[in-house]
């Protein structure tokens, strides 16, 4: 095990390019070394067997394999392995889970670079119990046969958002109902750092998302309006009538969401 303050090989695992950027320039400036990237949690268990890296950041809410599959995945023959979750999730259920599977670390979306710092000299500071590790690892052995029910019935991970680039080079942000107002704290961060490069604008899909948290979409609003102004322009979709419902009546009630309701009337014209 390296002593504390030595340099740590960290291999980045996030969907999102932007976070992966941020993470690799935060932990580069910090002084540890990016031996390598992966934006699925297959690619991660191939990138940790190739690479053996010091810690693993590890985000939750990826498709195919979600976060807590991969850690699952990894510790069954490295027990050894050190994980930081990072991650935009905030449910209680989802953060004991990441902590029971081994998580040495658990960072909520947005975060700064002096909180990664911490987290990582917090995990090489750790010391590895190796009688509980073993134990850990022939608990996964055993979960494993059963994988599919195992990594997918306990807990349920859906990242509150996804971000993506389309083909025409807008952002598509989608929806999902478990966002909050931390949630848009992370959302602003990675979407004003993608509208950095060219973007000709964000486009918002809520999907079957039928109701947020009345602070949460306050915030969303905010945030929207703001990259109306910087990004390029903002469009929406918001296909189930229970979201457009709340907009409205939010709006009718204090006025707040009067950015979210200009675009559901300018959705309905269409």
């Amino acid at each position: 095990m390296r002593g504390i303050g030595a340099v740590a090989r960290i291999l980045v695992v996030d969907d999102s390019t932007t976070i992966r950027r941020l993470l690799r320039d935060m932990l580069t400036t910090a002084g540890h070394q990016v031996v390598g990237e992966a934006d699925t949690g297959v690619k991660a268990y191939t990138e940790y067997v190739r690479l053996k890296p010091d810690i693993v950041t590890m985000d939750l809410g990826m498709p195919t394999m979600n976060g807590l599959a991969a850690m699952s995945k990894i510790l069954a023959p490295f027990p050894e392995a050190r994980f930081l979750v990072i991650s935009a999730m905030e449910q209680r259920q989802v953060i004991e889970e990441a902590l029971e599977r081994g998580a040495r670390g658990f960072l909520l979306k947005p975060f700064t670079e002096s909180q990664v710092k911490e987290a990582v000299s917090s995990i090489m500071k750790q010391p590895f119990n190796t009688a509980e590790f073993r134990e850990r690892a022939r608990r996964y052995r055993r979960s494993q046969k059963n994988e599919s029910q195992a990594d997918t019935a306990v807990v349920e991970v859906i990242s509150p958002y996804n971000v993506e680039r389309a083909p025409d080079g807008a952002i598509r942000v989608e929806i999902n109902p478990h966002f909050s107002v931390g949630s848009c704290a992370a959302l602003a961060l990675e979407t004003k750092f993608e509208c950095q490069a060219a973007c000709p604008g964000v486009r918002f899909d809520f999907g079957g998302t039928g109701r947020l948290e009345r602070k949460a979409l306050a915030a969303l609003n905010r945030l929207m309006h703001e990259l109306h102004q910087t990004c390029g322009g903002v469009t929406a979709v918001i296909p189930n009538d229970k979201m457009v419902r709340q907009i409205q009546d939010d709006h009718a009630s204090d006025g707040q969401l009067k950015f979210l309701a200009l675009l559901v009337d300018e959705t309905q014209k269409i």
